[in-house]
C-alpha cells in the first residue's frame, strides 16, 4: 500500500535529520557548517527550490492510479472466470453447435 509523504520542514524551519531519519520527500536541512540546503524529492523543486512541493500530490495520484489498476485487474479476473464458466456451460449443452453458430452469426463472424 502506498502512503503519502507529509511536508517536512521549510526554509524558515528546516528539519533536523540524521542519515537514519532522512525523509522520502522534499525537505530543508542544515549541513554541519550551518548552511541551509534543500533536498528535493519532486521534479518541481529540482527545477525551482521556491516552487510548491508536489510530493504529496504525486503520492496521492499514484495511490489513486494503483487503486484503479487493482479494480480493473479484479474486474478482468472476474470476467475471465465468467467467460470460462460460460464456455463450459455452452460446450456441455446438447445444442452447443447451434448456440455457437448463432453466436458467430450475431457477431458477424
Amino acid at each position: 500500500m502506498t502512503t503519502t509523504q507529509s511536508a517536512l520542514g521549510d526554509r524558515a524551519a528546516p528539519v533536523a535529520v540524521t542519515p537514519d531519519t532522512v525523509p522520502a520527500g522534499c525537505y530543508w536541512w542544515t549541513d554541519p557548517d550551518g548552511d541551509l540546503c534543500l533536498m528535493p524529492g519532486c521534479m518541481a523543486r529540482v527545477q525551482d527550490p521556491e516552487a510548491e512541493c508536489t510530493c504529496d500530490k504525486l503520492g496521492a495520484r499514484l495511490a489513486r492510479a494503483e487503486e484503479k489498476l487493482r479494480t480493473k485487474e479484479a474486474a478482468e479476473q472476474y470476467a475471465g472466470t465468467w467467460w470460462d464458466a460460460l464456455t463450459e456451460a455452452v460446450r456441455a449443452h446438447p445444442n452447443a453447435n447451434q448456440i455457437l453458430a448463432d453466436a458467430h452469426r450475431r457477431t458477424g463472424r
